[in-house]
């Protein structure tokens, strides 16, 4: 596990900042939440750039934010949206472990709030069911190591994500 990335996703509200932020300070490594990394290149918040260039406008930034990112021996939290393209994905996972942290979806709509102040990528008029329904498939597809995250605190998560990368 030396020198590689350990690289979280999921879906809004599942965790990946907070889980991210503690497995970091844990395992001695960089974190880097790949949100804050497209704010900054920007200089605009997740929500204005996608009201500014919609969706599939967001998700080519994020591909190439993502894609470019050269992180050694760091953890990084993505956007839930990251799985749309394969190209971040590959380029995630040709430097890291993916893990997916995995709530179901009546925990995460406890969770999520305001899906538009949050900054996430969905489509108008679709729900956050639909949108769990057309993304869970991709994490699973992606994830080399999946960690149940439902109903525990993120000492837990970090906890089940150190003994899931050391399997």
């Amino acid at each position: 596990m030396t020198e590689q990335n350990i690289v979280l996703i999921g879906m809004p509200a599942a965790g990946k900042s907070t889980v991210g932020k503690v497995l970091a300070e844990r395992t001695q490594r960089q974190f880097i939440d790949t949100d804050q990394v497209i704010e900054a290149a920007t200089g605009k918040s997740l929500s204005a750039l996608i009201a500014a260039l919609g969706l599939d406008g967001f998700r080519r930034i994020e591909e190439r934010a993502v894609a470019s990112l050269e992180a050694v021996n760091a953890v990084i939290s993505t956007g839930g949206s990251v799985v749309y393209s394969a190209r971040a994905m590959r380029a995630l996972a040709a430097k890291g472990r993916i893990v997916f942290l995995d709530v179901p979806l009546h925990e995460l709509e406890a969770r999520v709030g305001d899906p538009a102040a949050r900054g996430m990528v969905i489509a108008p008029g679709q729900s956050f069911a639909a949108l769990y329904a057309e993304r869970e498939p991709l994490y699973r597809h992606y994830a080399e190591v999946t960690v149940d995250a439902s109903g525990v605190m993120a000492g837990e998560v970090v906890e089940r994500v150190l003994d899931a990368l050391e399997r």
